[in-house]
């Protein structure tokens, strides 16, 4: 399991490098809907007041991944709190994986579970997932969606935490500030020529960075799982080593114990009297 971690590490990894500038290009364009000097009209760049929240929680697909799902629990544990709190409603959905069990556990059903997503879902997957989403928000039935993953920062850092998808504008607040390559700030919404007019491109450009982003986490997710059982994994292969270690050693000293007394008990008995 160690080595086809490793193996699928290395590609998911070479898959999130390839992107990085695609998710830079987004977050340059994103930056520009939200400082038009004349605000853009889109309920997608407004807040909206509906009282109900919803969270996604991607768990591992599998098991032996150390306290991947037990991170993910944790982080969903605080948003309960802070709706309950809050007086808001907030809905679960969840991904099929050994979360389902932990939820069962604490007596939590998921309002929706996607269970056959693969494991770094197509763009057609994310459509289906992200588009109910986006619809609600639109229509001012929801007013908060995030997606609770396991980030991965690099191979020795992984943490549990939410990635705000709407409010619209927060996300973009977040992905300006990861982007490698920061917008030039002498340049503005109105220096650029835009076919379709901007109304007409809001829509599909925020569909578009919001579809990424999530597909992002998804990414993000699989590159923690295979590092987490990579390690769990290495783990139990050195204990398993230092326990053969001292269980032979344990061996040979009684071994040799036995081996001391019988000689003993030969001597003796052929000792005269």
């Amino acid at each position: 399991m160690q080595i086809v971690s490793t193996a699928m590490f290395k590609s998911y990894y070479n898959k999130w490098l390839a992107v990085a500038e695609y998710h830079d290009a987004l977050a340059q364009a994103g930056y520009l809907l939200v400082t038009s000097e004349t605000p853009l009209e889109h309920p997608l760049l407004k807040e909206s007041s509906s009282g109900r929240s919803a969270v996604l929680a991607i768990s591992s697909r599998a098991g032996l991944c150390g306290l991947y799902n037990s991170s993910i629990y944790k982080l969903l544990e605080t948003h309960l709190n802070l709706a309950k709190s809050s007086g808001r409603k907030l809905d679960i959905y969840a991904t099929g994986g050994r979360l389902i069990n932990i939820l069962s556990l604490h007596g939590l059903a998921p309002a929706e579970l996607y269970g056959n997503l693969d494991e770094i879902p197509s763009d057609a997957q994310i459509h289906q997932i992200a588009d109910s989403f986006i619809d609600r928000y639109i229509a001012g039935q929801l007013d908060y969606f995030g997606v609770l993953y396991m980030a991965f920062h690099s191979p020795g850092h992984q943490r549990a935490q939410t990635r705000t998808i709407m409010p619209l504008t927060e996300l973009i607040d977040d992905l300006t500030t990861r982007a490698k390559v920061i917008w030039p700030w002498d340049q503005v919404f109105e220096d650029f020529y835009m076919s379709p007019s901007p109304k007409d491109i809001i829509e599909g450009l925020a569909r578009m960075i919001m579809h990424a982003t999530i597909k992002d986490c998804f990414l993000q997710a699989a590159l923690s799982e295979h590092v987490a059982r990579m390690i769990a994994m290495r783990n139990a292969t050195k204990n398993a080593e230092d326990m053969i270690r001292d269980l032979t050693a344990r061996y040979n000293q009684a071994r040799q114990t036995q081996i001391t007394s019988e000689l003993l008990d030969i001597i003796s008995g052929g000792a005269p009297v």
